[in-house]
């Protein structure tokens, strides 16, 4: 039985920055505001909508200590501890466990390939037994270069101190198998889809929740698509999804693949959440005057 409590609407935030790429402390305080008073369930940062990877270790620590100290225990608060190693994650944990943080979320190791399983288990296992903080799985091969197959998430879903595995693999069939293996209220730790275009099906077939980066700006939609999907109401869950993905593509445009974090930070912007949409080298800022070569 799950009883780790993961589940919902979790909205990982993007990570208000100033030109020089310091976190901008003041604009990410009213994003979680913003965030917080939509009803969302859980807030996560630091992951691939945050930029994390490439922020400074120092401005990593400023991102966690703020978000943790503004968040005041008010919602339930996931840090991204990812890195290219063990020893690199654990070094991070340490650094930030002063924080009131609820979960660690962590990926494989990334650009070094793992292809022995062993390598992701062993990772996990000991960033796990570093702090006292249960850890979220957070699957994202297309950015880490390291995919993990359906038996090895199993086993992690089965560790000691595991919350739950966030899956952006899009590998929808690898999501179903895990859904089939754990029905929901009789799994281990908690199923979490990231594939912001398959909520609906997800939600309606027994995931736990979900967790979306574009969904800052569609807090609402996103709670109305979950309650409604548990509710168990297919067509409706299915209008409100086909809402949120014309809705995605709209913000993102044609360039999406080069464009969404820009995007997503210039609509906080306009909607007086955030300051600036400044984002981290080489993604590009002034996305409206670079050409397509």
């Amino acid at each position: 039985m799950n009883e780790k409590g993961l589940a919902g609407v979790v909205i990982a935030l993007p990570t208000p920055l100033h030109p020089d790429e310091t976190v901008d402390v003041e604009s990410l305080c009213r994003l979680m505001d913003h965030t917080i008073n939509g009803d969302a369930d859980a807030i996560m940062i630091g992951g691939t909508m945050g930029e994390g990877v490439a922020l400074l270790d120092s401005q990593k620590r400023i991102l966690v200590e703020t978000a943790a100290a503004h968040n005041a225990g008010r919602i339930t608060l996931l840090a991204t501890v990812s890195e290219t190693s063990t020893k690199r994650s654990i070094d991070f944990v340490r650094s930030i466990r002063h924080c009131p943080v609820d979960y660690w979320v962590c990926t494989s190791p990334y650009y070094n390939k793992f292809p022995d399983p062993q390598s992701v288990l062993t990772h996990i296992a000991e960033i796990r037994g570093s702090s006292d903080r249960p850890l979220v799985f957070y699957n994202a091969p297309l950015a880490t270069g390291n995919p993990v197959d359906v038996d090895t998430l199993d086993r992690i879903l089965n560790m000691e101190g595991i919350a739950g595995v966030k899956d952006s693999s899009t590998n929808f069939g690898l999501f179903m198998e895990m859904l089939r293996r754990y029905p929901k209220g009789d799994r281990p730790a908690s199923i979490m889809q990231g594939d912001e275009s398959v909520f609906d099906v997800s939600l309606l077939l027994g995931a736990d929740g979900v967790v979306s980066g574009g969904g800052v700006v569609f807090v609402e939609l996103l709670k109305e698509l979950y309650a409604t999907a548990c509710s168990n109401n297919p067509a409706q869950s299915m209008e409100l999804q086909r809402r949120l993905s014309q809705e995605l593509r709209a913000l993102l445009g044609p360039r999406a693949g080069r464009d969404w974090v820009a995007k997503i930070k210039q609509r906080l912007v306009d909607m007086d959440v955030i300051g600036a949409s400044h984002v981290s080298a080489p993604f590009l800022t002034n996305i409206d005057t670079v050409g397509d070569e």
